[in-house]
């Protein structure tokens, strides 16, 4: 029997954003009840879709835990929450505007950001050992940015991209728009401390949004972001 303990994380940004790390499971089966008790017949079928079982786990374990949290904030049962796509194939809950999540996972964690004001958009990525950055960097990356990683140290460059992909995820995740887009059209490298800063030309639908990156496990990077202006109430 296996229980998953999402972990509060401390964070710099508004105070109604909540922001969670989850720990996989790995050895834990579908069929567990205490872990995986609340999930839908939908969710358990699109689970067993995955070819691996890190991934049935990973998508498992988030969103049972999402179900808790939200129930939580809400007072209504974990299995009661209902999800819903917007036409970006954003999902929100069917039932409620109060609150705006998202959720993201890479190799043993997952994160959910979380608030009942305002748009919320994280990201994690994990290192790849061996990767090459310039691979993907024409997809993913702004010139200047590109310029300014050749100059660094080589040990300090993958990091360093990694920086810079998932605060840029983290900001289109927040106004829904997807990586369709482009990467490349967000410009946040060099990084100064941790809040994120958009240089260069800044997209009209960026502009209203703010962004942290956040202390990740070893191996990771992670960020966090949020619309600066708040639901109508």
């Amino acid at each position: 029997m296996h229980s998953i303990d999402p972990v509060l994380l401390p964070h710099d940004g508004p105070s109604d954003i909540s922001l969670w790390r989850i720990d996989f499971p790995f050895d834990a089966s579908l069929n567990d009840a205490s872990a995986f008790a609340s999930l839908s017949d939908e969710e358990r079928a699109r689970a067993r879709r995955f070819l691996h079982h890190e991934d049935t786990i990973r998508f498992a374990s988030v969103r049972a835990v999402l179900r808790e949290l939200l129930a939580r904030c809400l007072g209504m049962a974990a299995h009661t929450v209902r999800f819903v796509q917007d036409e970006k194939g954003r999902p929100h809950l069917a039932d409620s505007s109060r609150f705006d999540f998202n959720v993201s996972h890479a190799g043993a964690h997952g994160l959910i950001a979380m608030s009942p004001v305002r748009r919320v958009g994280v990201d994690i990525e994990q290192h790849r050992d061996g990767f090459d950055w310039r691979s993907i960097a024409a997809l993913t990356l702004e010139p200047t940015e590109v310029a300014w990683l050749e100059r660094r140290d080589v040990t300090q460059q993958s990091a360093a991209f990694y920086d810079a992909w998932v605060a840029k995820e983290a900001f289109v995740k927040t106004t829904g728009a997807g990586i369709s887009r482009g990467l490349r059209h967000l410009t946040v490298l060099p990084r100064e401390g941790s809040r994120v800063t958009l240089r260069n030309l800044i997209p009209d639908d960026m502009r209203a949004i703010a962004a942290q990156w956040i202390a990740a496990p070893d191996g990771y990077s992670a960020c966090v972001a949020w619309s600066t202006a708040t639901f109508m109430r």
